[in-house]
């Protein structure tokens, strides 16, 4: 019954139809896929909220923003088929789930690229025209932001505390359906399984993996904690997410809505940035009042920098959709960026 309904939902959308009330039929319908729910701690509805207010600002009042989340028009991959196919329009989704779409946007997954969430956000801003010269041809979709909420850590349950890359040793740890994360925990001589985001939870209750990779964002406001009893920062990457919309149906809008969307996605996602300190700092303190331990930083940090960064060849192929040539020469131009920020 829930499949039928979403489908007809689609179908509506897909014609410019709406569910909303009939006055508001002059304006621009937008649906919105989110693969979390509305909590206000949430990262992504931090920029959401903002990013409505302004676009509705800039191009004066001229949308009907429509929000399903909890993955309620399916999970991150199938909400980017969603959008090319034109039955959504703008989708919130890891960095890591729209790569398979386009492979060359995948370098913001660098393992141990990045020393600091800083210069995370200085390559990103320097990236912007040629990352979304990426996104747009390769998976025909425009990014409006490229959040972030401070590196992907590892949490674990009960019997897996985690201090050094020693004890890490024979957990299963779910990372995403991404080669490019598998790649990075198998050089680490770990055990990644691969879980869609939307099994996490119950992969994790049910015991099928021990820990998870990931942001403490999501492990307070997805509840995560209620089966995981360790969080150690392992800094590996940082956690990112996009919200991507249709580069098709984007350019059918009106000038002044087509900008309005662009400058307000901007514009929120430096808004965000500017809340990621106190959030991540709530988020520790979520996750104690919850029960978990924190462990702080892995005893033998520059080891697993060390060993994640022999991943690098094999993401370059990952990078490159099976050409690695082709992915080294992303990086190259990545790289290049990265030097000339540093000698500023």
């Amino acid at each position: 019954m829930k499949k039928l309904f979403v489908a007809c939902l689609l179908g509506l959308a897909a014609f410019g139809l709406t569910l909303a009330p009939a006055q508001a039929a002059s304006k621009i319908p937008v649906i919105v896929a989110s693969s979390v729910d509305a909590n206000p701690q949430n990262y992504t509805n931090v920029f959401y909220n903002k990013f409505v207010e302004l676009a509705q600002q800039y191009s004066d009042n001229a949308f009907d923003f429509q929000f399903f989340p909890s993955m309620q028009l399916g999970d991150e991959q199938e909400t980017v088929r969603g959008i090319q196919l034109g039955t959504i329009h703008i989708s919130n989704l890891a960095t890591n789930n729209y790569a398979p779409f386009a492979p060359s946007c995948g370098w913001v997954n660098m393992p141990y690229l990045f020393e600091s969430l800083e210069e995370f956000r200085a390559l990103v801003d320097a990236m912007w025209e040629q990352n979304n010269e990426w996104a747009i041809k390769e998976g025909g979709c425009r990014l409006l932001c490229i959040l972030d909420i401070g590196y992907r850590q590892l949490t674990t349950s009960a019997k897996h505390p985690v201090r050094k890359l020693a004890d890490a040793k024979g957990i299963k740890i779910r990372t995403p359906q991404n080669a490019l994360m598998v790649s990075t925990f198998k050089a680490l001589g770990l055990e990644p399984t691969a879980v869609a985001f939307s099994e996490t939870f119950n992969a994790l209750q049910q015991g099928v993996v021990d820990g998870q990779e990931g942001c403490f964002n999501n492990v307070v406001t997805l509840k995560f904690y209620e089966a995981q009893k360790y969080a150690t920062q392992i800094n590996y990457s940082v956690h990112s997410c996009n919200f991507i919309v249709g580069e098709r149906w984007l350019q059918s809008l009106p000038e002044q809505a087509r900008e309005a969307l662009i400058r307000a996605g901007k514009e929120a996602m430096y808004y965000e940035r500017t809340k990621v300190a106190e959030m991540l700092e709530t988020d520790d303190k979520l996750m104690q009042q919850h029960g978990m331990e924190l462990l702080g930083v892995v005893e033998d940090l520059p080891e697993w920098t060390r060993l994640g960064r022999t991943a690098w060849p094999k993401c370059y192929e990952v990078i490159g959709d099976g050409n690695a040539e082709k992915g080294k020469a992303v990086m190259d131009i990545v790289l290049a960026k990265k030097e000339a920020l540093a000698k500023k």
